[in-house]
Order: structure tokens, then sequence, then C-alpha cells
């Protein structure tokens, strides 16, 4: 068995899933090893181990975020329209990776402690927002702000929704699970979210 052979996709892709649908300790090796069309030896093999298995899915959706957050803040944009597009960056992250805002939930709920190599993915992520709200304060766009803080503000909100649409759906009749409402939220943090940061008038 080798990595050419799409095993380690394979096992990220089913493991991601079924993590998310089932939990960790819902979610079987077996069923893992079943729907990646692998053999059971296939995770201890790749990975070393189920709980690995599940590390490496984290950080597979975090730097997926944090490349594409990244590649926001580095375009040659006024730095609000640069926080808008990584808003529209994360709602359409989440909207391929749909399993990735309960995955990483479900990992806080348990954990203390944060593997090295996730660390390293969530600072890159908070980084790019980060820098983008510091910019933002030296052009005198935004209003002097801890940008740490903000970053993490702007993300939550983003990742609170994802989180709860289909519940907030059902309740307030909000069409949240659909497309046009995932976009209409999309904006409605944006408008909030400069709203906030921006430079007080007197």
């Amino acid at each position: 068995m080798n990595q050419r052979d799409g095993t380690p996709e394979r096992l990220l892709e089913a493991a991601g899933k079924l993590f998310s649908e089932k939990g960790f300790q819902g979610a079987s090796v077996r069923a893992i090893t079943r729907a990646a069309r692998a053999n059971l030896g296939a995770v201890t093999y790749h990975f070393g181990s189920k709980e690995r298995l599940r590390v490496a899915v984290l950080v597979r959706k975090v730097s997926a975020i944090a490349a594409r957050l990244q590649a926001v803040a580095a375009l040659p944009l006024p730095a609000g329209q640069r926080l808008a597009r990584c808003v529209q960056a994360i709602f359409a992250q989440a909207a391929e990776q749909p399993e990735a805002p309960k995955l990483f939930v479900r990992w806080l709920l348990h954990h203390d402690r944060v593997p090295p190599e996730l660390i390293a993915q969530q600072r890159a992520l908070i980084g790019a927002l980060a820098h983008v709200i510091k910019d933002g304060t030296a052009a005198r766009e935004f209003r002097a702000v801890d940008p740490t803080f903000a970053a993490f503000s702007v993300l939550s909100q983003c990742i609170w929704f994802h989180l709860i649409r289909g519940v907030a759906a059902q309740v307030t009749g909000a069409p949240f699970e659909r497309p046009e409402g995932a976009t209409a939220m999309a904006q409605h943090i944006t408008d909030v979210i400069l709203r906030a940061f921006a430079v007080e008038v007197t």
C-alpha cells in the first residue's frame, strides 16, 4: 500500500464525513475503511491511529480555509473589500465542506490541548484575518481594534451561522439552508463587521 493509490485521501474524506455524522466514538475504523474502499489496517498504516486520523482530518479542513484567507489577504485591495471577501471565502469553504464546522466543534468539546500541526494552521487562519484588520487600521479605514480579537469575532460569526443554520431555519422560517439564505447572511455579517470597525466620526 502506498500514497499514490489514493488511499490516504479516501480515508480522510470518509473519516471527515463519518466523524461529523456519528462523532468520533460512533465512527468505527471498520466503517471508515469500508467507506474509503480500503482494508481494515489502512488507518494504522497511513495515520498510526484513529485519533491521528482525526487530527489529520482537522488539519486538512483548517489548512484549506487558511490558504483561502491568506490568498484574499494578499490581494491589492482596500482592507474593507478584503475583509468582505474573507467572509465570502469562509462561507464558500463551508458550502464545499459543510461537515467542517461541526467536526471542529465536536473535537473542541473533548480536548483542552491542540496538536502542534493544528495550532500552526489555526494561527495561519487567524493571522490572515488579523493582517487585513491591521492594514485597515493603518490605512484609517478601521478604528483601532485588537486585530486578534477582531479576527476571532469575524470567524466566530461565520462558523456559528453554519453550525445552527438548520435549526435557525426551522425556528425563524428564514431560508438559511438555501444558497440565497447563506449569501444574505454573509452580506449581513459583512455589514455588521464593517460598521463595527468603522472609524468613528466626531
